[in-house]
């Protein structure tokens, strides 16, 4: 049994998986007990790492966050609602008290994103190849249209906070829906808990699958090279007085990174083409639906699996030296 412990001078802890972990304090939920071990996410809003003892043999993980009575609230309440999915986080319970919901979700097990660039960039990781990124990012555009089209869901706010590395097998799963909305509600949903202006598509107001393509395109160039586009401003150089400039000046991802380099020059130019036009500034510069977007992210991914070519050069230069080989034998 993970009974917690206390003393005058220490820590409340309680025993998780055999080890003795400390937390902050206990959050009832309905009628369950969580333990809140830790601070997660973003600042804007009260999210916690939390165990619950009695889930299962030995207990289990849970994401536990705490929303103010607003209408951001009732925004995320239409978004989970249709969530009834195990491909994305889902809301075990919830429970409304004075003044603000507590909701309690599937915890998913991984590393975030930002914590994986952070290591990337810190050299403490060796940087992905690119067959790999090509991988995750395809599977990650299948994920957010699945959203759009299945259950009428903008993402809205698609930044390496949000997205959790998972192993075994490595996917990048979304874990915040925090300014998500529903399509029918475009015209008049509320700004939810902030996004991230680096991330977030110049015209995210009036978009839905284009401001969440141009987001993932930016994680796209961003695994890619460790660097985020348009030197660094991302969705900011979007702004009427930069987006000329910006769109003129920025490097194409081989063009910035040695592994994309190594690559033949065919693959190097589609891969280029794809990751550009999802970035481009102006919607309707970019993919123009799921369709011709996925599409072009699945040729590449396939292209990736196909084992490379031999040249005929090469080719005909090793049938010479084995036939001169033969010929020394005989």
């Amino acid at each position: 049994m993970n009974e917690p412990t206390s003393n005058n001078i220490g820590p409340q802890t309680i025993r998780i998986h055999g080890k003795v972990r400390p937390f902050l304090r206990r959050q009832n939920v309905r009628r369950r007990q969580y333990y809140l071990l830790e601070k997660v996410g973003s600042p804007l809003r009260e999210r916690y790492r939390a165990f619950d003892p009695y889930a299962g043999p030995g207990g289990n993980l849970f994401l536990v966050q705490f929303w103010r009575d607003d209408e951001n609230t009732r925004q995320f309440l239409n978004v989970i609602r249709r969530l009834k999915d195990d491909t994305y986080p889902r809301v075990i319970e919830w429970e409304r008290f004075d003044n603000e919901y507590a909701f309690v979700l599937t915890w998913v097990h991984g590393i975030s994103l930002a914590d994986y660039l952070l290591h990337l960039k810190a050299g403490r990781r060796p940087a992905p190849d690119p067959s790999e990124v090509v991988r995750l990012i395809r599977a990650l555009a299948h994920s957010v249209c699945r959203l759009h089209t299945s259950f009428r869901i903008v993402h809205g706010d698609l930044q390496p906070a949000n997205l959790v590395i998972t192993s075994h097998p490595s996917r990048l799963i979304l874990i915040d829906f925090g300014s998500a909305w529903t399509m029918e509600s475009t015209m008049r949903r509320v700004d939810g808990d902030g996004r991230h202006p680096v991330y977030t598509a110049p015209d995210f107001r009036e978009s839905g699958f284009h401001g969440d393509q141009f987001s993932i395109s930016v994680l796209f160039y961003e695994l890619l090279t460790l660097q985020i586009p348009y030197s660094g401003l991302g969705g900011k150089a979007g702004k009427p007085e930069l987006i000329d400039q910006a769109q003129r000046v920025q490097e194409a991802p081989s063009a910035v990174s040695h592994n994309c380099q190594r690559l033949t020059r065919s693959l190097r130019e589609r891969l280029d083409a794809c990751v550009l036009r999802g970035l481009s500034l102006r919607a309707a510069d970019r993919f123009p639906d799921r369709h011709a977007w996925l599409n072009s992210l699945n040729d590449l991914h396939l292209e990736f699996q196909r084992p490379p070519q031999v040249p005929q050069t090469f080719e005909w230069l090793s049938r010479v030296t084995r036939w001169w080989s033969n010929l020394g034998t005989s």
